[in-house]
């Protein structure tokens, strides 16, 4: 099959590609003149032009595909709405539009479990949770959502769409620094504080492998939740600070952790800098967000390796790359 991935230059699409090749399939990706093309080295992906915000770019790159896979998306917690809703949400109706009006026989959506909301008590949810995403007021979570509805939608207008929901991604090859950036951050000792939530953790490896399931033989209109390892922010906290060796930040109360993000962001504005924890991170940050992915085991023959891990081939790539020092006995370790 002649699959087209967008995003295919970043964290989880990059994964996919790789996945993709290993299989057979042919693999075209659309890149932005500003990718990274690091991760892309060596393969035989056939790299195309343009962005998924112009119509035409996409329209182009899907000519002659047979599947599409869309991971192309941004995780911002705090400013840049409007960039948020036009690649979350707008680039999911793009890219799947074009898919439609191509008659691609198999398409996936990187959607994400921010789509479920989250809560303030530590409950496993599944695809049949009930979502409160929208009531929570935070932009990253709403642009997922809505562009999970858009995706559906294209599956009422017959296009045969599968939708992947990964938790919190970790593992090697995040170049642009999205999700894995937090341990990343933590190894450095750069986080000054965290409050107490939870999140799934799960690995990019696995779950590039869910979404190449999820497009040969996922059910269309559909929701797959790609986890992995349930972790308060605590215990996340402590593993990474026992694996890299560095000091792990203080835990703080919610409101005070709050009130510093709102002062950071108002100095923020008045120095035209961006602050590091902004306060729609924090509100993110003090929710459980633990999944089951237990109809993808099922269904895609997903499967979770340990946390563990996935943790120290974070860190490996993050040493490997330069981004950390191999400055403890515990780094130096990995960094042979």
């Amino acid at each position: 099959m002649r699959v087209l991935v967008t995003g295919g230059s970043g964290f989880i699409g990059s994964w996919v590609v790789r996945e993709l090749l290993a299989r057979g399939h042919s693999v075209r990706v659309l890149v932005r003149p500003q990718s990274n093309l690091a991760n892309l080295a060596g393969t035989a992906a056939e790299l195309v032009g343009g962005d998924v915000l112009d119509r035409a770019s996409v329209e182009a790159a899907v000519a002659g595909c047979e599947g599409v896979v869309h991971t192309a998306g941004i995780v911002r917690f705090g400013g840049g709405e409007e960039r948020l809703r036009a690649v979350n949400e707008a680039g999911v109706e793009s890219v799947l539009g074009a898919a439609l009006r191509a008659g691609v026989r198999r398409a996936v959506v990187t959607s994400s479990t921010a789509v479920m909301g989250g809560q303030r008590e530590p409950v496993v949810a599944d695809e049949a949770t009930s979502s409160n995403a929208l009531e929570l007021g935070i932009d990253y979570f709403t642009s997922k959502a809505r562009g999970e509805e858009v995706a559906l939608s294209m599956f009422e207008k017959g296009l045969p769409v599968v939708a992947v929901r990964p938790a919190v991604v970790l593992g090697p090859g995040d170049v642009y620094r999205s999700s894995a950036g937090t341990v990343l951050a933590l190894a450095r000792g750069s986080i000054p504080f965290y409050v107490e939530g939870g999140a799934s953790f799960c690995d990019v490896r696995d779950v590039a492998r869910g979404h190449v399931e999820a497009l040969e033989r996922g059910t269309p209109g559909e929701p797959y939740i790609l986890g992995g390892t349930n972790l308060t922010t605590t215990d996340m906290v402590r593993r990474v600070a026992q694996a890299s060796g560095a000091k792990p930040p203080r835990r703080v109360p919610y409101l005070l952790a709050l009130a510093s993000a709102a002062a950071g962001e108002w100095i923020g504005r008045r120095r035209g800098r961006e602050p590091r924890i902004s306060a729609q991170l924090v509100r993110a940050s003090h929710l459980y967000t633990f999944v089951s992915s237990e109809r993808a085991v099922r269904e895609l023959g997903y499967a979770i390796r340990p946390f563990e891990e996935t943790l120290r081939d974070t860190l490996r790539w993050f040493i490997a790359e330069g981004r950390i020092p191999a400055s403890t006995p515990e780094l130096r370790s990995l960094a042979n």
